[in-house]
């Protein structure tokens, strides 16, 4: 079944559902109060998808569309045959209570990929080597607002911390950079090179016209190597924050891993942004739901939410057809079998 975008949704349902007189406007707004809740709700047949990550270090991000891993394939030599293995996903802090944060890696290939919680960058910049910051638009634009773009990065160049409430005027001291209708990045400050560590990227209180990443670029480098500070930067007001994992790579071989990730819900910018839920009836009762919800009708309110989950239930249950869950118990065994 498709999958609408916001101006669908708004089609089928500003009639019936959301506030009374609602402008496009004030319908998107209450679709991003209602549906982080019925993102969070479960893990349906929508919010499911598969990505694969390539890296040579021992920590990695999920992409800002996703919430959390559901399963994972690790191949640990992904230039020879392939020898890739289910691995267990570990809580955060699991091998800080057990055996320290290992960081030489002699110890966490048995942990599988182990949570990390949330880093400022996509990338972490490689030990012993500086950058320069770029600012380029995300495909399929290919150059930015001719207006300015501002983004405020809090940098290091090891020695001492940038603020973001002042232009840059020394490398070490972080600033306002912006760029004009073009992919080079320019600065308010004398300079963006020898940067070894970022702890901030946020979006000044204008959002973006168009979605930009932010790179590193490493000092002297040919041909150049970029890695991706921060991806997908548009909406006013925020602060990076990219879910990271750690996994075992202590030769930094370069390993691939095949990801089953639980989507996040992305707030909407426009009409064209993709609401992810395919239920039109779902999401009627999470708005009306919302709505009873602010106006103190808490009865109402769980009636709605509840449809809503039923529906979303029915809905998974369809879609499984004949491919569902079976439990076979063996009686020479000793123990339960793992369901997953």
């Amino acid at each position: 079944m498709a999958t609408l975008t916001v101006q669908g949704v708004q089609d089928a349902l500003i009639s019936v559902a959301g506030s009374p007189a609602a402008t496009p406007d004030d319908f998107r707004k209450e679709l991003n109060l209602a549906l982080p809740r019925l993102y969070n709700m479960g893990m349906w047949r929508d919010l499911l998808f598969e990505h694969v990550v390539t890296t040579t270090n021992d920590t990695f991000t999920i992409p800002t569309s996703a919430e959390s891993i559901i399963n994972a394939v690790v191949d640990y030599d992904a230039t020879t045959e392939d020898f890739s293995s289910p691995q267990p996903i570990r809580a955060q802090f699991h091998d800080y209570r057990l055996s320290g944060r290992d960081d030489d890696g002699s110890t966490l290939a048995i942990y599988g990929i182990v949570d990390d919680g949330y880093s400022p960058t996509v990338e972490a910049p490689v030990k012993g080597k500086t950058y320069s910051l770029r600012m380029e638009p995300v495909p399929p634009n290919t150059t930015m607002s001719a207006a300015l773009e501002n983004v405020f990065v809090t940098y290091s160049d090891g020695t001492n911390i940038s603020k973001v409430d002042q232009d840059a005027v020394y490398v070490s001291d972080g600033g306002k950079f912006t760029s004009a209708g073009g992919s080079s990045l320019s600065t308010s400050g004398n300079g963006t090179t020898d940067i070894t560590s970022i702890s901030e990227i946020r979006v000044g209180v204008t959002p973006l016209a168009v979605p930009v990443r932010l790179l590193w670029v490493e000092t002297g480098s040919s041909p150049e190597v970029t890695l991706v500070a921060a991806d997908k930067l548009q909406q006013a007001n925020t602060i990076t924050r990219y879910r990271r994992y750690r996994v075992s790579n202590p030769d930094n071989k370069t390993i691939q891993l095949r990801l089953l990730l639980k989507r996040k819900f992305e707030h909407l910018l426009s009409a064209t942004d993709i609401v992810y839920i395919s239920s039109l009836s779902a999401i009627k009762h999470a708005l009306l739901g919302t709505i009873a919800e602010n106006n103190a009708d808490l009865e109402r309110s769980n009636y709605h939410w509840a449809v809503c989950q039923q529906v979303l239930d029915q809905q998974l249950d369809s879609h499984r057809g004949a491919a569902k869950p079976s439990i076979f118990f063996a009686a020479d065994r000793g123990s339960t079998p793992n369901l997953m």
